[in-house]
């Protein structure tokens, strides 16, 4: 384990050398741009991706204008939000508002944005209002299927809120989960790949269960689930039998876990085979898709779900200095979470600051790791490297180092320590 960590730091520590010598190395150059047209940057969102961009971009706010156009003025961070809806933290502890002063060369838009116009390089507001760009960089999270899950409706309130993003009302799904009666039986359907954080749908069903037992409730948890495997699935499986054996069942595709159809009324499931399951409480996780605003302005190839991209500079294709991040691009071999996303921020923002004086990309490196909990004193990871493939057009895995599946409490314990210190220096790099 401590092997594993000494080569996530090197990683780490290298990484963070190398771009600090980027922008040492750059800084002689900026007085260029004083020659020139300011260039105008526009960041459509502002969560891990967005603000990651936000802050090595204000790095040259002196020359170049940017501006960011963010929907809401308060944001929830997807990291964490299973230990809120587990009442271990409280909400406030993952809300975020975005420190202005630290961005003082900055221009903040808090509005919904309806579209992109390519042709004449503008974001269009909902009320058609326009803001010009000379480059554009897109991190506005995800939107979800609704043509996967009969009698499903994502948008309709009366449903258990997904709590998939910083919209969702989280409050709302505790207060159900809190008013459950002993003995409740708990339904969770698991979405197939791909979708924002891989292992979240089993961190959930166990801080639920764990939840429940501290209000000295028993209730049973189906994980219906459309895959036959999962992230960390030894490891779940461990923690499921030290701690929770008899509250937490998981059902793979192979075994009726496909669920196909929901009646809301009658509260339950039916899974492609047309067995029912009913619950008391049915958590339906929504397949995934890019968000809409890649839909809306036809940024997409026919057919596809999430937005192709070049992979050195994050330009998507076939569409010039119009870049995205986070969840919503097709990143390979890398998986939709908070970690990637701010790790192809930095390159996003480092190359695009090549790109404007001129200079060769660097050759991107990219790092991943997922903490998961189990309790709120226990946690496992894994960690992913990545690079690109000989041909730069695909991002790939160079190995990945999971928690040992028989650690001891200790080891679950500083695990659980260190999710909370990457979360808490990420956050503050990016919004304090």
């Amino acid at each position: 384990m401590e092997k594993n960590r000494s080569g996530r730091r090197k990683f780490i520590s290298n990484t963070i050398t190398t771009l600090a010598f980027l922008f040492l190395a750059n800084t002689f150059l900026l007085k260029r741009l004083n020659s020139k047209t300011r260039p105008k940057i526009v960041i459509v969102g502002l969560g891990i991706g967005g603000a990651t961009c936000l802050q090595y971009l204000n790095k040259i706010s002196n020359f170049v204008d940017i501006i960011v156009i963010e929907k809401q003025n308060v944001y929830q961070t997807g990291p964490l939000s299973n230990l809120v809806i587990g009442n271990i933290l409280q909400r406030k502890d993952i809300c975020f508002k975005i420190n202005k002063k630290k961005y003082k060369n900055v221009k903040f838009i808090f509005e919904n944005v309806k579209r992109i116009d390519v042709e004449n390089k503008s974001v269009v507001f909902s009320k058609n209002l326009k803001v010009k760009f000379d480059f554009l960089i897109l991190s506005p999270g995800i939107s979800y299927k609704n043509d996967i899950l009969k009698g499903y409706n994502v948008s309709d309130k009366k449903n258990i809120p997904h709590c998939w993003d910083g919209e969702s009302n989280i409050t709302q799904f505790k207060k159900r989960l809190r008013d459950l009666e002993n003995n409740s039986k708990i339904i969770i359907t698991s979405p197939d790949y791909p979708y924002r954080c891989p292992p979240a749908p089993y961190e959930r069903a166990t801080l639920i269960a764990n939840y429940q037992r501290k209000l000295n409730k028993k209730v049973k948890i189906l994980i219906l689930d459309s895959k036959n495997s999962f992230t960390k699935q030894e490891n779940y499986f461990r923690e499921w039998q030290i701690n929770f054996r008899d509250e937490i069942e998981w059902i793979p595709r192979s075994k009726g876990g496909k669920v196909i159809f929901y009646d809301q009324k009658k509260n339950l499931v039916k899974n492609s085979d047309g067995q029912i399951f009913k619950g008391d409480f049915i958590h339906i996780i929504p397949e995934q898709k890019a968000a809409s605003i890649f839909f809306d302005s036809e940024l997409l190839n026919d057919g596809k779900d999430w937005c192709e991209i070049n992979p050195i500079s994050f330009e998507i294709n076939r569409f010039k200095d119009i870049y995205a991040v986070g969840d919503s691009i097709d990143a390979w071999a890398m998986p939709k979470s908070a970690f990637s996303a701010n790790s192809q921020a930095k390159i996003l923002a480092i190359n695009l600051i090549n790109k404007i004086l001129e200079k060769d990309y660097i050759d991107p490196v990219f790092l991943n790791t997922c903490y998961s909990f189990s309790k709120e004193d226990r946690a496992f990871s894994i960690s992913a490297w990545y690079r690109l493939n000989m041909t730069k057009d695909k991002i790939i895995s160079l190995g990945s180092s999971e928690s040992n599946v028989y650690a001891n409490d200790n080891d679950r314990k500083l695990e659980a320590q260190h999710a909370i210190g990457w979360y808490e220096t990420m956050v503050n790099d990016l919004f304090m």
